[in-house]
């Protein structure tokens, strides 16, 4: 019991540190003023989801295998990406359709290369 806590402390640490620096940089900064704000919000916004997915497959029994980590991976960035281009405004309807086609082959072949 004591080995599952020491693994779920860092994922929730990173968790935790990266909502609270998101919610320092929506209150202290202006992306308008500063594109580089915004560069920096979503990056923050990968490590959180980063930290909250290996977060959620430590709560699980067992060990996190390398195909997990690199699903998670991939479907943070995923995400990340298209809340870019959504906050942008140039996100289309075919836009969606190849980054689902992207996603769904990334996560494919992430479950079929050798280990």
């Amino acid at each position: 019991m004591k080995h599952r806590n020491s693994q779920l402390v860092l994922p929730a640490a990173l968790s935790a540190g990266s909502f609270f620096g998101l919610v320092l940089i929506m209150f202290l900064s202006d992306p308008v003023q500063n594109v580089s704000y915004a560069l920096l919000f979503f990056a923050i916004l990968l490590l959180l989801l980063l930290g909250l997915g290996h977060f959620l497959m430590a709560l699980k029994p067992g060990k996190t295998s390398p195909k997990s980590r690199s699903r998670i991976f991939i479907v943070s960035a995923l995400v990340v990406i298209v809340l870019m281009f959504r906050s942008a405004g140039s996100l289309n309807l075919t836009d969606i359709l190849v980054m689902l086609l992207l996603g769904g082959g990334l996560l494919f072949y992430s479950g079929r290369r050798p280990s």
